[in-house]
């Protein structure tokens, strides 16, 4: 029988929590991320996860954690050390990825660009170029001898639309959703076509560049909570695959068993 490992993915806007047996997915939640919660109340939250899903936590056989919001790791352990009996394994400096991290600070690079490199690796082969397309859109590369070099980093879709909420006196906060083929003519409408297809045509040019830089015939592949919307307005992404993070995750625990 397949062991069941959690892996929880904390970003800046959603927490993800999957269960794996080998390389199956049985579980899927996704909840919003509190940056200030305790390890009770991060317990109460998942415990109603698991009941209302009808899922046996005490079956798990390893925990996997990977987060960008660093105050909510301490809390993160607890509930796994103290509810779930487990020492979890926190993805970061030190643990095996299958990658050399080719950066001048790779202690700074975030864990989530590392497990969906990770993972875009084992999927797509070298070399490959993985975009992160959530709260910043990230754009990561590893070249054909499985090196990381790092890459780009600019403001996703929902930094995009709070920004023209927050600075300007009559634009509305909009909803990120798939923008009408087209020019638009009502204010809201204007808005999604700007965003989604500002960071699709911000990706094509990095991306572009990056190849002329390189000379290498990289695999586009994006991923991250806004991949689906946007990838379809690109022209250089040839594959979405939207938590390769998660599967990150769990390839880094095979790895580090």
């Amino acid at each position: 029988m397949q062991e069941n490992i959690l892996v929880i993915d904390v970003g800046n806007t959603n927490m993800k929590l999957a269960v794996y047996g080998g390389t199956s997915l049985n579980q899927f939640w996704r909840i919003t991320t509190q940056r200030d919660m305790t390890a009770e109340e991060l317990w109460i939250v998942l415990r109603q996860l698991f009941v209302r899903s009808r899922f046996d936590y005490s079956a798990l056989g390893g925990v996997v954690i990977s987060t960008v919001v660093p105050f909510l790791l301490a809390a993160l352990r607890e509930v796994s050390r103290r509810h779930l009996g487990l020492e979890p394994l926190v993805f970061g400096p030190g643990i095996k990825t299958g990658l050399t991290i080719k950066t001048d600070h790779p202690a700074q690079v975030g864990s989530d660009r590392i497990a969906s490199a990770i993972a875009a690796l084992q999927f797509y082969g070298a070399p490959v170029i993985v975009i992160g397309l959530g709260t910043a859109t990230t754009i990561n590369v590893v070249d054909d001898k499985k090196q990381f070099l790092g890459g780009a980093i600019l403001p996703g879709g929902f930094i995009s639309a709070e920004a023209l909420y927050q600075n300007t006196a009559q634009l509305p906060s909009v909803n990120i959703t798939s923008p009408e083929r087209g020019l638009s003519h009502d204010t809201s409408s204007s808005m999604m076509y700007g965003i989604v297809n500002g960071i699709a045509g911000q990706v094509d040019g990095i991306v572009t560049r990056m190849k002329e830089e390189t000379g290498l015939p990289f695999t586009v592949v994006a991923s991250g909570g806004l991949s689906e919307l946007i990838s379809p307005e690109s022209r250089t992404i040839q594959h979405t695959h939207p938590d390769l993070v998660l599967e990150g995750l769990r390839i880094a625990w095979e790895l580090n068993r």
